[in-house]
Formats: C-alpha cells, sequence, structure tokens
C-alpha cells in the first residue's frame, strides 16, 4: 500500500507569533494619531517601506499549522486596528520568519497619519476571536485549515488611503494519514478437512492456507514472511497461546510418522512476520499495541478480538485454524455424469482438491464461472465433488450443477448451412448453460453461453441427425433445443 505524505508548507520559513503585552483581542484596531506628515519623505521611500514590513510576514504563504502553533501565539485584532507604533511597541502578533525578525524600520510608515494593522483568523466558517481559540483549532488536525489575515492600512503623501493585504494559511498534514494502514483483515481459510492417515506435508505448505492481508481499502499488505506452525494441539486456545512457538510438543497421539493417525478436530497456527521495521504491516503492530482504539484487526471479514481470534507480539500477528481429520480414509464412489458446474459467489474463488482429496497449492476456480464436468464422487462422510479436469475436482458445496445439452450430433458435420439474420435467447433460468459446438459438430471444451443472455446470429445449419443450429460467432454454434429461443 502506497502512502503519501503532502505538506502544504515550505518548510524554511516558519511563522511565529509573539502574544503581546496587553490582553489579547480579536480582529481589530485601534488607530493612533500617527506624526505629522514629513513633506521631505519621498512616496517611492514610504511605499518601499510599506512593502518590506509586510513581505515579512510572507516569508511563506503557507504553513503547517501543527508547527505554527507551537512557535507562539496568533492574536488577533478583534476588529480594531492597532496603531503601527504601538504594535511594535508592544510586541503585539508579529510573526517571526526564522530569517527575518521585523527589523525593517518603519519610520517611513509611520510619518503618514493613521498607519495601522489589523488581523483575522478564520477555519471554515468560523471566526477564531481570541490567541487561544486559534491555537486551540491550529492543533486540531480535525479541524479545517486556519486562514490567518494581516493587513497593513496607511495614507500616503497624498492622503490617499493605501492597504497591503498578507494571508498565511496554516494547512493540514492530512495526506499523512489518508493512506495509513488502520485496518488489518486477516483472511484465511479454514477448516481444513484431510483424510485419516494422510501425511502432514500438506497442511504445512503455505499455499493451502488461503492467507491474505488488505488494508482497509482493500489493498494487500505485505508481509516480509510467513509460516505454517508444525505443531497440531487438541485445543483451540492452546494453539493460539503458542501460535509462534514452534519448539513446543503437540499433543499426543495426533501424528505419528509424519501422518495423521487420529481422527477428530485439531488446531494449528499461521502466522505473519513483518521482516522489515519499516515496513506497514510493522508499523501497524507497533500503533496497534499502544492504541488499540485507533487501529483495528479483522479476521475473516469480523472485527477481532486480541489474544481470541488472533494474537501479535512486536513484529508477527497470528490466527488459528482448525484441521478436520476424517475418522476413516477415504473411500470414493465414482460416477460418471454430463454437465456443467458453476462456481458460486460468496468467495472470489474456490480451491480444488487432487485425487487423494488434498487441496491443490496455487489452483483455483474463480466465483461465478462454468465448468464441464464429466464425474463425479461421494466418499463415505458424504463429501461430494466434481471432477473439472484430470486429478483436479471441485466441493459440491462450492458450485451449483446443471445438467448439459444432450449432444445428439455423430461428429461427421454441419451441413445445409444459410445465411440469416436473428437472435437466439437462452430462456432457462438463471445459472443454467449451454454448451458450444464447433463447425464439426462436436461440443467445445468450456465454451458455454449463460442462460439469460441473447447472442445475434447470422447463420444456421444442420447436423447428420437433422438438429439445427445457430451461429454465434466464428466456429461457434449453438444447438437448437429447450431452453433456446430464436426470432
Amino acid at each position: 500500500m502506497k502512502k503519501s505524505i503532502k505538506y502544504a508548507g515550505i518548510a524554511a520559513a516558519t511563522l511565529l507569533a509573539v502574544a503581546p503585552v496587553a490582553a489579547p483581542v480579536v480582529s481589530g484596531t485601534t488607530n493612533v494619531q500617527a506624526a505629522a506628515t514629513n513633506a521631505t519623505t519621498e512616496q517611492s521611500v514610504q511605499t518601499k517601506s510599506a512593502n518590506d514590513y509586510m513581505n515579512q510576514f510572507t516569508s511563506s504563504s503557507t504553513v503547517l499549522a501543527s508547527e505554527l502553533a507551537t512557535k507562539g501565539k496568533i492574536t488577533p485584532t478583534n476588529g480594531t486596528d492597532t496603531d503601527l507604533d504601538s504594535m511594535n511597541t508592544n510586541n503585539a502578533v508579529l510573526f517571526l520568519s526564522e530569517d527575518a525578525n521585523l527589523t525593517t524600520d518603519v519610520a517611513n510608515i509611520n510619518s503618514t497619519k493613521d498607519a495601522s494593522i489589523s488581523v483575522t483568523a478564520k477555519s471554515g466558517n468560523v471566526n477564531l476571536t481570541t490567541s487561544s481559540d486559534v491555537n486551540k483549532y491550529l492543533l486540531d488536525e480535525t479541524k479545517p485549515e486556519v486562514d490567518i489575515t494581516v493587513t497593513l492600512t496607511w495614507y500616503d503623501l497624498n492622503t490617499t488611503k493605501q492597504t497591503i493585504t498578507k494571508t498565511i494559511k496554516a494547512t493540514r498534514a492530512t495526506d499523512a494519514t489518508t493512506n495509513e494502514l488502520t485496518k488489518l483483515n486477516v483472511a484465511y481459510t479454514t477448516p481444513v478437512s484431510v483424510p485419516l492417515n494422510s501425511t502432514v506435508t500438506d497442511t504445512q505448505l503455505t499455499g493451502t492456507t488461503g492467507m491474505k492481508l488488505t488494508d482497509q481499502n482493500g489493498d494487500g499488505v505485505f508481509a516480509g514472511e510467513m509460516s505454517v506452525s508444525p505443531v497440531y494441539y487438541a485445543t483451540y486456545a492452546a494453539a493460539m497461546k503458542n501460535a509462534t512457538n514452534t519448539s513446543d510438543t503437540q499433543d499426543t497421539n495426533i501424528v505419528e510418522n509424519d501422518k495423521f493417525v487420529k481422527a477428530g478436530t485439531y488446531y494449528q497456527a499461521v502466522t505473519f512476520t513483518a521482516t522489515n521495521s519499516n515496513s506497514e504491516l510493522a508499523k501497524f503492530i507497533s500503533q496497534y499495541q499502544s492504541q488499540p482504539s485507533k487501529y483495528t484487526v479483522y479476521v475473516n471479514g469480523q472485527l477481532a478480538t486480541p489474544g481470541y481470534d488472533f494474537t501479535s507480539d512486536a513484529n508477527t500477528i497470528s490466527v488459528v485454524r482448525t484441521v478436520k481429520v476424517s475418522n476413516t480414509t477415504d473411500s470414493w464412489t465414482t460416477t460418471d455424469t454430463t454437465g456443467v458446474v458453476t462456481t458460486k459467489t460468496a468467495s472470489k474463488y474456490y480451491t480444488l482438491k487432487n485425487d487423494d482429496n488434498v487441496t491443490i497449492a496455487n489452483r483455483a476456480l474463480g466465483a461465478n464461472t462454468a465448468w464441464k464436468t464429466d464425474k463425479v464422487r461421494t466418499n463415505q462422510d458424504g463429501v461430494k465433488q466434481y471432477r473439472v479436469a484430470t486429478g483436479e475436482w471441485i466441493d459440491a458445496d462450492n458450485v451449483v450443477y446443471g445438467e448439459n445439452n444432450n449432444n445428439n450430433n455423430n461428429g461427421s458435420g454441419l451441413t445445409e448451412i444459410k445465411t440469416v439474420s436473428g437472435v437466439a435467447t437462452l430462456t432457462k433460468p438463471a445459472g443454467y448453460f449451454m454448451t458450444l459446438f464447433g463447425d464439426n459438430g462436436k461440443a467445445l471444451d468450456n465454451m458455454m453461453l449463460a442462460s439469460q443472455t441473447a447472442w445475434r446470429v447470422d447463420r444456421t445449419a444442420k447436423d447428420a441427425n437433422g438438429v439445427t443450429y445457430y451461429r454465434v460467432a466464428t466456429g461457434e454454434w449453438l444447438q437448437a433445443g429447450e431452453g433456446v429461443s430464436f426470432k
């Protein structure tokens, strides 16, 4: 997961506000009559002096709010402008940059009458009227950014009113936490079923756990290492307690000579290790342990309780999965079938079993996909599976079975081809699939059309038995019959 931290300020110029000696007021000015205008003062000198003075407030037009709050107090002038001489005398509301200390001579400005300055502060629609309120908003990262406006007003040598306004935007470091890992979901397959007297090898492969870590956005979270405990326990609590203790002695009579010799339900820990201390997982584990109210863990989509649903230490997070050992060795009864199985949609994918009923690593079928099946088998415990490829079986609980179209074609090829224009609609209820045929009249492997769909037809043909076919694509024909309407 990418993490992006954006600071909208320029670090080289930090603004500072120094509290006034007098009680703080907000956004105002007290206009104090300045000395009489010095006729010898050139207008250009006065204007430059005003600009130089105001530029000291804006060495940076933006600054990080939390940083500004630590530098001093910002005192709004409460609608009453403050005389420039008084401001310098009282040190009221002085924004100091690290490379400027308001050393500009203000005499040329004060030589005009009514030179004054005002300060306002606002966050969103809220006007901040005291230095205390300003600081509270600066420190609260949940509040909008704070705009601080400084306005200098004076009259030039022609007694024309002049103003210069500078705005400092105290921004939030919101992007620093937007992509922070705050919610961790640990997904894995449980329970895992194995036959009696089968070896433990497959239950100790990381590829059979279905383990995956995701963040609050559903993006994958990288863990440096994943391990499956070689130790099996008779109780869930024991497995959780010893999740990372791979040298622990497992409960007796479960495994002998690397085989499951006793039927029953057992428990095994699976652990993610953050091998890089700077990784997102490592940071999350550390933050979770110090601030569990801000960071949350989910196990298979459910809010998890530490110590029960999972356990963690300085750099690991562990869960416990269930291993069910059948009470007898598998004895399968296999029969032929002709049909289509469609995977369900509760999971993104469904794992496959080999001929020995062991989960095949790195092999699975996606959700809501259709597959031809030619055999079905049932064991002594009533577990039913369909074969979708040589040596690959899927549990009946994970699919919906539908009968295939009867194939009355003798394979001699399609003839009597005619050009037409129409639409073939598959009318059976959702979940049924119709097999497609090639130009030779033979069924195409794993090529089917779903029910409740319509397809444009440009050719019709017949096989040796007189059965009609509709061409829906080059080399792909749909057999006429029940569940197919052509208009």
